[in-house]
């Protein structure tokens, strides 16, 4: 393998690693023979009886309030130091998880792979560069096809290129941009063959492929009238962007007028259709920003106040490698670079040696261990749907969806959970398919609490006043810094499962889920917020200090 050019900066040639599958004995030491040992509490005495009583009566009325008797709940609390069950509420009974459904999906990608793992994306060539014919100024061709191959590297966008102060202004291309440099610099204008994805580190399903001829990957489960925005994009080896678009609309300069449009990536795959109007300063936003379904065209429609600062909304893209293509074919038009073959996809009778192909450039992402901290904090659909294919390339050699899942659910075995009593549809939890108690989740949090991989789980876990989905939650209350927990959401669905650590180091793992309820989502949330307050509050020193710090595993 040569390298034609080491890209600066951005891109680093590196040799391509491979995620590493623990042993059976590695496994055995994580859930088995090797536990950590954490502080023993002694036997409650007859007052801290007592008032464990009281936390129970507390928490019976707050779950018993008539203003939710519409709602279903569902929890479990347990004492994980003293081996207690604190509080239960139909805590065997399923319920659609929502985002809690990301907690199995990072415990398996912290039980099945190394969190030092670095996706890669890599640019080749199998072709040789010569001077163009009728080119006095010296310019020269690739002879061959440029060759695209990913991992499943989902860091390729704005939001992994640049520091979060800058994100909303960086670009998803400079990958692209530094492909071009590396080729400009020897004076390649010309790709003579075509430019060509290797998506094939990942599967599609039998719907997928037969909707979108495999470009792309869905789960089962997942609402139509998702599909058409980021928070459902599609799941592909070669990614941009978490392939989606972002778009910005804001007023026109005059009432009546169609509002202005601005997409990141800046590309010609997608199409915008402008039907809206910009409205007076009395009128209400009816803006919206949707998707044809099965097509890239986006669609306007409604109308946006004239006051209005602005309105984003990320849209998916269908066919993914074709977009990742279609960009980075952009890109290198505007540097001067002409692509004289098609974009294609490889096929799938056509074989590349890459150990003998010339390398362009290559692009690591951040470890496997940032990317799951964001996931959990941020609640990212994307990064879940990904990880989850990469676990099941590791667990069966399969990038694909079910072998992901089938390694979900040996791991929740190897937890004491039985998996024939519960479903998993996907990685995100945007799947409705999605079945999980109280329970089992409780039963996961506990095994990794015993575990030697509890602190890297900890640490993607949003905290309570600080960050993440927890960020406004649970402020200037005794809970303040306490909780570590996945939060989740889909309409009608509300969950909220993990740890949280007493003043008194004593440490609790819960999981409070909710059902069918029609109230407003921030009643739920204060609902759940008071009852892990009244859990701090059991635990908590009898005067606090000014300044609460966060609390450390």
């Amino acid at each position: 393998m040569r390298v034609l050019s080491q890209l600066i900066c951005l891109t680093t040639v590196i040799v391509i690693g491979t995620l590493a599958l623990p042993t059976d004995a590695a496994a055995q030491t994580l859930f088995g023979k090797k536990l950590v040992t954490h502080k023993k509490f002694p036997r409650r005495t007859k007052n801290e009886l007592a008032q464990l009583k009281v936390l129970r009566k507390t928490l019976t009325d707050i779950f018993a309030d008539s203003t939710f008797d519409n709602v279903f709940w569902g929890v479990r609390i347990e004492s994980l130091d003293r081996n207690e069950l604190i509080f239960k509420l139909n805590g065997e009974k399923n319920f659609v998880p929502a985002s809690n459904q990301k907690l199995l999906t990072v415990a398996a990608a912290l039980t099945y792979l190394d969190t030092a793992f670095r996706y890669a994306t890599s640019v080749y060539t199998d072709g040789k560069p010569s001077l163009q014919p009728n080119h006095a100024n010296g310019e020269w061709m690739l002879n061959g096809n440029l060759i695209v191959r990913s991992d499943g590297n989902p860091c390729i966008s704005a939001r992994w290129f640049s520091p979060d102060s800058l994100a909303e202004y960086a670009s998803s291309l400079k990958f692209f941009e530094g492909i071009a440099d590396s080729l400009l610099k020897q004076k390649i204008t010309l790709i003579a063959g075509d430019l060509v994805a290797d998506d094939g580190a990942f599967i599609a399903n039998q719907t997928s492929t037969d909707w979108q001829g495999g470009d792309g990957d869905y789960a089962v489960g997942w609402d139509w009238d998702d599909l058409f925005y980021g928070m459902a994009s599609p799941v592909s080896a070669l990614a941009l962007n978490e392939n989606s678009i972002v778009v910005k609309v804001f007023p026109a300069d005059s009432v009546g007028k169609p509002p202005v449009v601005v997409i990141s990536p800046a590309t010609g795959y997608v199409s915008v259709q402008n039907q809206a109007t910009t409205g007076d300063k009395k009128s209400k936003r009816t803006l919206l920003v949707s998707r044809q379904l099965g097509t890239n065209n986006i669609v306007l429609s409604g109308e946006l106040p004239i006051t209005s600062k602005g309105y984003t909304e990320r849209i998916a893209v269908e066919k993914p490698s074709m977009f990742f293509l279609s960009a980075m074919a952009e890109v290198f038009s505007q540097k001067g670079i002409r692509v004289a073959g098609k974009l294609r996809r490889k096929r799938s009778d056509e074989q590349f040696g890459y150990d003998k192909l010339d390398v362009v450039g290559i692009y690591q992402s951040p470890p496997l261990l940032d990317i799951l901290s964001y996931l959990n904090k941020e609640s990212d659909n994307f990064l879940a749907e990904q990880v989850l294919r990469s676990i099941g390339i590791q667990y069966r050699g399969e990038g694909s969806l079910e072998a992901g899942l089938d390694a979900v659910r040996s791991m929740m075995t190897a937890c004491g959970v039985d998996m024939k009593k519960h479903s998993v549809a996907d990685g995100s939890g945007l799947s409705r398919k999605n079945r999980i108690s109280p329970n089992a989740i409780v039963a996961l949090l506990r095994r990794f609490y015993r575990s030697e991989k509890f602190p890297l789980l900890f640490q993607t876990l949003p905290i309570s006043g600080y960050d993440g989905t927890l960020r406004e939650r649970m402020s200037d209350t005794k809970a303040d810094k306490r909780v570590f927990a996945k939060t989740g959401y889909l309409g009608g669905i509300r969950t909220l499962s993990g740890y949280l650590k007493g003043d008194n180091k004593e440490w609790f793992a819960f999981s409070i889920m909710s059902m069918n309820f029609t109230q407003p989502r921030p009643d739920i949330e204060a609902v759940q917020d008071k009852a892990l307050e009244a859990l701090a509050a059991f635990v908590a020193d009898p005067v606090l200090g000014d300044t609460l710090k966060v609390a450390q595993p």
